[in-house]
Parts: C-alpha cells; sequence; structure tokens
C-alpha cells in the first residue's frame, strides 16, 4: 500500500555514510550514557553530534564523518540507520532489567510529561499503522495530542480508576504494576532485538554494547575496547578516559542513574527495588522471560531455549572487549 511505499522508499536513503559512527539506545538501555559517550568520544575526534529522537527527521544529511546519536529508534527506522555502512554503537540490556528498572522510574514519576498525563504520548500509546509508517514525530504529536490515554491504560491492563499511568503503577500491586510495564516496554524491548538481529552476522559493522558492562568495575576496559574499535585518534589517552568518566560517575551520575534496579545509593536497599528484582529473577511473565532469552542478555535464565528465534543463542554481544568488526 502507499504507507508501505512510504517507509520503503524512506528507508532506502540513510543518513549516515560508512564514515559515520551512529549511537542507538533505547529507553532504559542507557540514553545519558550513549549521549555522554558520544559527546567524549565524538567531538575528541572533530565529529560533530546530530541528536534524533523517536522518528525525529535526519539533519546534517549533507555532512559526512558525524555522530548520529538516535534515541528511542522505531522499527521502520532500522533500515534507514544501518543501511548506510556506518559503524553503529548499540546500547542493549537485558529486558528483564529494562522493565523492573522501568518500573522503578515511573513509578517515582521520573517523566511527569507523559506518566502524569491523561493524554496519550509515543511512550504509552502506539500510533495507527498508516500513521506510524509514514509520519515523523511533529506529525505524531498531532495524533498523540487527539488521543486519551484512558484506553490505552485500560489494554495495558491498569486498574479501572487510574487516569494516568502514574497513577496505574502507584495503584496496582507489585507483580501487577511490573506486568503492566512488561506490557508497556515491549515495542521498545521488540525494537532492540530486532536490531540485534539485523546487525548480527559476518562483517558486522555494529559492537553491541550492554549497559552493565559500563559499570565502575568494568568500565575502563569496556571504554578502551570501544574506543580502539572505533578506531578513535587518541584512544589510548588516559585524560580522554577519565574524562568520560568523570563524565558517567562525576556530579550527575548518569551511570548510576541508568541503573535504575539498584537505583540512587539512598534507593540501593529500599524494599520495593529488592521486591522488584526478586519478581525479575524468580517469576516474571512467560512473556518477559522469552524476551530476556531472545536477548541473549539475561543471567537469569541464560539457557531457556526462545520459542521464536534460534539466531539469539548465536548472537555475540560484546561488553568489556571484543566487537563487531
Amino acid at each position: 500500500n502507499e504507507g508501505n511505499k512510504h517507509m520503503q522508499n524512506a528507508d532506502q536513503v540513510s543518513p549516515a555514510a560508512p564514515d559515520d559512527w551512529v549511537w542507538i539506545a533505547h529507553h532504559k538501555t542507557g540514553t545519558k550514557v550513549a549521549e555522554e559517550l558520544a559527546r567524549v568520544l565524538c567531538r575528541s575526534s572533530g565529529r560533530r553530534v546530530a541528536k534524533n529522537t523517536w522518528r525525529e527527521p535526519p539533519r546534517n544529511k549533507v555532512a559526512r564523518g558525524l555522530c548520529h546519536l538516535v534515541l528511542k529508534l522505531q522499527p521502520q527506522d532500522i533500515a534507514r540507520w544501518t543501511g548506510g555502512g556506518a559503524r553503529i554503537v548499540h546500547l542493549v540490556r537485558d529486558p528483564a532489567e529494562m522493565v523492573t528498572s522501568g518500573y522503578l522510574y515511573h513509578r517515582r514519576g521520573s517523566e511527569p510529561s507523559w506518566t502524569n498525563s491523561t493524554i496519550c504520548s509515543r511512550d504509552l500509546c502506539q500510533l495507527p499503522d498508516a500513521a506510524a509508517a509514514t509520519g515523523d514525530k511533529f506529525a505524531a504529536q498531532r495524533f498523540f495530542n487527539a488521543m486519551p490515554a484512558a484506553p490505552w491504560l485500560r489494554l495495558l491492563g491498569c486498574p479501572p480508576s487510574a487516569r494516568t499511568y502514574l497513577d496505574c503503577l502507584r495503584t496496582a500491586g507489585l507483580a501487577a504494576g511490573l506486568a503492566i510495564e512488561t506490557r508497556r516496554a515491549a515495542h521498545t524491548i521488540e525494537t532492540m532485538l530486532a536490531l540485534q538481529t539485523v546487525t548480527h552476522g559476518p562483517g558486522s559493522r555494529t559492537r553491541q554494547l550492554e549497559l552493565r558492562s559500563l559499570e565502575r568495575a568494568s568500565f575502563n576496559a569496556t571504554f578502551r575496547s570501544l574506543a580502539a574499535w572505533l578506531e578513535h585518534p587518541a584512544r589510548g589517552d588516559t585524560e580522554l578516559l577519565a574524562r568520560a568518566r568523570r563524565l558517567c560517575f562525576g556530579g550527575g551520575k548518569v551511570l548510576t542513574a541508568a541503573h535504575a534496579t539498584r537505583g540512587s545509593p539512598s534507593r540501593a536497599g529500599s524494599p520495593l527495588a529488592a521486591a522488584a528484582r526478586a519478581w525479575a529473577s524468580n517469576n516474571a511473565t512467560p512473556a518477559l522471560r522469552e524476551l530476556s532469552a531472545r536477548s541473549g542478555l539475561s543471567r537469569t535464565w541464560p539457557h531457556v531455549p526462545p520459542l521464536f528465534s534460534d539466531t539469539a543463542k548465536d548472537r555475540a554481544v560484546s561488553g568489556g572487549g571484543g566487537g563487531g568488526g
């Protein structure tokens, strides 16, 4: 149909050239971390950073040697960003950790612009197929503004009294709230898995960068390996590493905030966080266990055979060392 034709034509031209770097992060896989790493590695190598969030039209189409920071990637844009032959740094995370992190994060009301709203948003609702295929983020916003959140809250399984997603998570019990967050995050998780599959294989120019490999103990080794894989001109510079550590672990503590399954030090031992982790480890839902197994990133269910994929077990996910070609 016409919508698919438009999508296919758009995907044929990639805004990323072979000598560009593309950083892709999904909600709760490390969007802030990706942004800080992109800034320090790209700018120190003389590359400008062009940020694109949720179907935002690509900028700087003529310039080359760029860094593209792509946040909240949508499935219909995967071919666009992977089709130009650029090196891709893809931040990934175990889906079970994404869900527990998202549940704690949104239950705190950390993104009030949509969790406290009675109107739809791109983080809560999905667009009709035609609009999703042909629209960018600005056109999509007009659709979302005309859509009430209530039907989507009911679809996710929220209590009838909930008027916003924040109400939903705070009034639902722990297990129900985590199951609701699993349904809400499924679209994001499936997109992450699809990108993993598309960029997997011999000759891949994609580095699957696992968020947990950027914890304090393994950060230095991971950063050095990543800089070497990118062939950064100053990859052995200790000041470059020190700058990256300051950005990620300094005043804003970007990485601490990103690892919200543990939360900040004040929340690390909270009963709610501990209960959420226990749910993910011992129960979860069949759908979440399946997604986690397919990712190849699970420490909880590493031997669960995926029902719908036979490639996940062969997928190499690089953390502190290694990486795609």
